[in-house]
């Protein structure tokens, strides 16, 4: 109980982080059919999970930059958790055994693509809370013994940095890339010390500190200031097109990791 009056009282954080976010969710057809045609599908996937605040601009900037860098596969932004506008931050950020039932619905959901498209690429790119259900998601398809993804990208993880990936690792053949920034104090350090990461724990967040494991299949990405266009404190830095069309976009599009991107440096742990 004191953990979700800390999270109703830290909603002003959260809000002023993600402000110009949508409160209402828009339909999946709306969202996502001019992006995940037939002849798209064929060519693979990728999934899209956003934070806590559900699905705003920030992923739709994602996807243009995916697209402006050359990726043609299919691109769905895909919502989890709860959407009911005034309590969908507090209730997806503090329960974490529905994100992990969000995680085992988002792999039925990769389950059913694998099926209709044998064969094909799946990367996911998960952005603060939604990085956790990227996690929670492969650690269903390991559980279901289903056939690995591709890859999978993490932005600003609300992640514990002490978290085991290893069965998340083995659930991808590329591996995970984690895209951290040390300037991201208001919601990664203070944010989550006090109200936790989605994986209930209350110490560094991996979006923040980076992973403090090492595994062979898994890269580090340090956010600096001159990768970004805005302020590189903000949660949402690494979410713009240009960022995404820079130095994510290439990891989408790399048949081997890790990528060499100009201006970033990735370390293999």
């Amino acid at each position: 109980m004191k953990r979700y009056l800390l999270g109703l009282a830290l909603l002003p954080l959260f809000l002023t982080t993600g402000c110009g976010f949508k409160w209402w969710q828009e339909s999946s057809q709306s969202l996502n059919g001019n992006d995940t045609t037939p002849a798209m599908k064929k060519q693979g996937m990728v999934f899209i999970l956003p934070g806590i605040q559900g699905v705003d601009d920030h992923y739709k900037t994602i996807r243009q930059g995916l697209r402006s860098a050359g990726v043609r596969c299919a691109i769905t932004i895909q919502a989890w958790g709860s959407q009911i506008p005034g309590v969908k931050l507090a209730a997806n950020q503090l329960d974490t055994v529905a994100a992990r039932n969000s995680g085992k619905d988002i792999a039925q959901i990769i389950l059913a693509y694998q099926r209709q498209y044998p064969g094909r690429t799946v990367h996911l790119i998960g952005q603060s809370a939604g990085s956790a259900v990227a996690v929670f998601a492969l650690e269903a398809l390991a559980e279901s013994g289903a056939k690995p993804v591709a890859g999978v990208i993490l932005l600003d993880a609300s992640l514990s940095a002490d978290y085991d990936l290893t069965t998340a690792l083995g659930k991808s053949t590329k591996g995970i890339v984690n895209f951290c920034n040390i300037e991201d104090v208001a919601v990664l350090e203070v944010g989550t010390a006090v109200v936790g990461n989605l994986d209930g724990g209350h110490g560094d967040s991996a979006g923040r500190t980076g992973f403090e494991a090492r595994y062979s299949k898994l890269h580090q990405v340090k956010v600096t200031p001159d990768m970004v266009s805005v302020d590189s404190a903000s949660h949402f830095a690494d979410t713009t097109a240009a960022f995404t069309a820079n130095y994510i976009a290439p990891w989408i599009m790399g048949q081997h990791w890790p990528v060499a991107v100009a201006g970033a440096s990735a370390g293999a742990q």
